[in-house]
């Protein structure tokens, strides 16, 4: 008697966000070492965006202040945040249609909290409004436009850390369109909702892994495409970060499950192909066949029964290539009595 392949491995440690499978052999049986896989979400990387960010943060009275006194120009600039900046050049204003509001052009400013500003004030508010520059004490910068002392329109802003933001602002919040660069090569460009990805978004890691698709309250959320670097691809639908719902994946080596997914594991009712023709459609939970399912092999050969902790396990249905039906019991994996003898 011959047992069915398992489906699953362990993961591989977690990173950022979703991690390719690893592999590793299964106790060997006849087909070949089929190995299990388990798809890990890893945590994801909290994207700060917004430049009222605890480390870039205003104080209400920031703007309180007796005599503007000069600063000298991007002192506060850390050597990442420096780097940067150099590697980038100013940032390229894009034009804007006249609002009739009449604004003074100012140089260095130095507010109560340490942070400087360069650029355009409200003549009538006195308040922060149209083109400037604002550089906080961690070395952070925020180039673009602004409107009752708020980031809003286009701008960019470079963190302390090296991470570039740059994109539209509402209420010094990323807001709309924008694109998140990573100091390490990681990037999201896509749509932002009050500081989170939200909407249609691309990520992409250092190592070449790449997600398309549809974002909410900052996590991968609805319909997408995940692409590893090894050639595995999932399609499918994502819930709060983590694979849920319809989907198919299929690794490296041409493995195929099409179905249910529930907490990145196979959960439901589903179809598993192996690229030697071999397949398995029915149940599973907590990636394992259970319940009710049908094996196939390549030959022709099927079981038709229950399972268990993704074994034969119950009563069962051997149907032999030459088509004679078989009822049997089984238990573990292991035909214990045929029952039509």
């Amino acid at each position: 008697w011959e047992t069915p392949a398992s489906e699953s491995t362990k993961a591989r440690r977690p990173r950022r966000s979703i991690s390719p499978p690893s592999r590793m052999t299964t106790n060997k049986d006849l087909y070949d070492n089929d190995r299990e896989e388990v798809i890990q979400i890893k945590p994801e990387r909290q994207l700060e965006v917004g430049n009222t960010a605890p480390s870039k943060s205003r104080e209400p009275n920031d703007l309180d202040y007796d005599e503007p006194s000069k600063a000298q120009e991007a002192s506060c600039l850390n050597e990442v945040s420096l780097s940067v900046f150099k590697k980038l050049g100013p940032y390229q204003y894009e034009a804007v249609a006249p609002d009739g509001v009449r604004r003074v052009d100012k140089d260095w400013v130095v507010l109560e909290n340490g942070i400087k500003y360069k650029g355009e004030w409200n003549a009538e508010t006195n308040s922060k409004d149209g083109k400037g520059v604002q550089i906080w004490p961690d070395g952070s910068q925020y180039e673009g436009y602004w409107r009752n002392n708020k980031a809003n329109g286009k701008g960019r802003l470079i963190h302390g850390d090296g991470d570039v933001y740059e994109g539209d602002w509402v209420d010094d919040k990323a807001h709309g369109y924008g694109v998140y660069q990573h100091l390490d090569g990681g990037r999201y460009s896509g749509q932002w909702v009050e500081d989170k990805q939200s909407g249609m978004g691309k990520e992409t890691w250092p190592d070449g892994a790449v997600y398309e698709g549809e974002y909410q309250d900052g996590k991968k959320h609805g319909h997408g495409i995940f692409k590893w670097v090894d050639g595995s691809i999932y399609k499918g639908y994502f819930k709060r970060n983590n694979i849920e719902g319809q989907g198919s994946y299929t690794w490296s080596d041409k493995r195929n499950y099409t179905g249910s997914w529930k907490g990145n594991k196979m959960h439901g009712r589903g179809v598993f192909q192996w690229p030697d023709g071999r397949k398995y459609e029915g149940e599973y939970i907590d990636d394992k066949k259970e319940g009710n399912g049908v094996f196939t092999w390549p030959d022709g050969r099927k079981y038709e029964g229950g399972w268990k902790n993704g074994k034969q396990h119950g009563e069962g249905c051997y149907i032999a290539v030459t088509g004679e039906r078989r009822q049997g019991k089984w238990n573990d994996g292991t035909r214990i009595q045929w029952m039509d003898e």
